[in-house]
């Protein structure tokens, strides 16, 4: 009897899903891997892979196991995963088709249905999305839902200004769910939006709070000083001359600069809007190296860092070109792009860099009241640190406009928003495009925007959020924003 027949390869099927019910996706994908070698046609198996990586976030490889999957036999759940994956691509539309066509195939399951939503939401087909999370609703019969479905409903709901309603719905499905845990997290995050929203300021501020104390973040900002000090005092004009830099001068690469919620997907989501330019999102490969390069930096061992950026240059084109094979400019607004401008300067010697600011006050607002990881960002649980960081941001910033010979174009998220087109035009002409009119419609381009900035770079222009500080200013007393000029209005 083979691996792939009977008992035994039901007993391995059985044994992967358990594993990836886990979360221990690497060993899941070692037990799947021999599996595949022997029949590599096997749509369950090519399905659950699929699965493994989407759930890893390698949401291409998802896409093509997914694709494959679905050329053997047409069933629901790759339908699902390749859906689901195209939705964190940004691939909108394909994504709305084939969850569409899982719910066609089985109704009946919550998990499609609500990526369905989710999807559907995302894309600004609010409506749609009600339409699709009726069903689960009306089973609920004014009872709770399950977590997921109450964050979608959440969303929903707050979408339409039915804010009391919202609040109503999620404290249901908190009051069910582990502090601490995802799920609670988000939930937290989306009440305190609501409340937001309603004008009941010290309320949303206490339920984000609530959500990030529940995680029990902990940052140092002497420590992130002590590595923006040294980065510094390492990546000096001749520091820079001395490792040299890749002889492929590609113009394709623009690289946006900033502090999370500062304008950096409004930028990306503009520039991608033009026909000959394309964005990627956050796209973070290089900054991984990167990363691991300073790491060895950090540790006083420079000798560790790696020489391999040519290389590693040839390999982000080649990811992008893949992405948009048509686009003459291609942005990435990686939110750690400030902090390894000296490498994007050497990679790509053709590149161009937008650094877009905007008042640290509504910047640490934002971040408190969004959901970001705590482990990469934990800095945006708290407005004191959120300042601790701007402070840093600004010291680099000044640090790489002295000693680079990349063009940095800086924007005001406030004169952007308030001016419209001058500005528009501004960037455009800056990344070397001819002006073209479908970028005033951004809001129209129908992609995913795979960030917390998703509802509000598809809507035109507008300056509301402009001064949001002042609803919390008593929670902003006493912080140090650093040297004032030029930065908060």
């Amino acid at each position: 009897m083979s691996l792939q027949t009977g008992h035994a390869r039901s007993r391995r099927v059985a044994e992967i899903q358990a594993l990836v019910s886990r979360g221990e996706r690497v060993a899941a994908m070692a037990v799947l891997e021999p599996l595949l070698r022997v029949d590599g046609r096997d749509p369950q198996l090519l399905s659950l892979a699929a699965r493994i990586h989407h759930e890893s976030g390698n949401e291409l490889q998802a896409v093509a196991l997914g694709t494959r999957a679905i050329a053997i036999r047409e069933h629901p759940e790759p339908y699902f995963i390749r859906g689901d994956a195209l939705r964190a691509l940004g691939r909108t539309e394909e994504a709305v088709a084939d969850l569409l066509h899982a719910v066609k195939l089985e109704p009946n399951v919550e998990a499609i249905r609500l990526a369905l939503v989710a999807a559907l939401e995302e894309s600004n087909r609010p409506e749609e999305a009600r339409v699709a999370l009726a069903p689960i609703v009306d089973r609920a019969n004014g009872g709770a839902l399950s977590e997921r479905a109450a964050y979608e409903h959440g969303k929903l709901l707050v979408r339409a200004g039915e804010l009391e309603t919202a609040v109503q719905v999620i404290d249901g499905a908190v009051a069910h769910a582990s502090p601490g845990s995802l799920p609670f997290i988000m939930l937290l995050h989306l009440r305190a939006k609501a409340l937001d929203r309603a004008g009941r300021f010290d309320e949303a501020w206490e339920s984000v709070n609530r959500a990030h104390d529940s995680r029990g973040v902990v940052f140092d900002p002497a420590e992130l000083k002590r590595r923006t000090d040294t980065l510094i005092g390492y990546w000096n004009r001749a520091k820079l001359l001395e490792a040299g830099r890749n002889s492929n001068a590609n113009h394709t690469p623009v690289f946006v600069a900033g502090m999370p919620r500062s304008g950096t997907s409004l930028v990306d989501q503009v520039i991608h809007a033009h026909p000959l330019a394309a964005g990627v999102g956050e796209l973070n490969s290089v900054e991984t190296w990167a990363e691991a390069v300073d790491d060895a930096v950090l540790r006083g061992r420079p000798e560790l860092a790696s020489t391999e950026f040519a290389s590693v240059a040839r390999r982000y084109l080649a990811d992008v070109r893949n992405a948009a094979p048509r686009a003459e400019r291609i942005v990435n607004k990686a939110l750690g792009n400030t902090r390894i401008l000296g490498h994007l300067g050497r990679l790509f010697p053709g590149s161009c860099i937008i650094h877009i600011q905007r008042d640290p006050r509504d910047v640490a607002v934002s971040c408190v009241m969004g959901a970001f990881g705590s482990q990469r960002y934990p800095w945006t649980a708290r407005p004191e640190w959120v300042a601790a960081a701007w402070r840093d941001s600004q010291r680099l910033m000044e640090h790489w406009s002295r000693e680079l010979d990349l063009p940095i174009l800086e924007v005001r998220y406030e004169s952007l928003v308030q001016r419209g087109e001058p500005e528009l035009r501004r960037i455009i002409d800056f990344i070397g495009l001819p002006w073209d009119e479908a970028v005033k419609d951004f809001h129209r381009a129908g992609r995913t925007v795979r960030t917390l900035s998703y509802d509000q770079v598809s809507r035109p222009l507008y300056a509301d959020s402009i001064g949001r500080w002042k609803n919390y200013e008593r929670h902003l007393e006493g912080i140090d924003w650093g040297t004032p000029s030029g930065a908060i209005g």
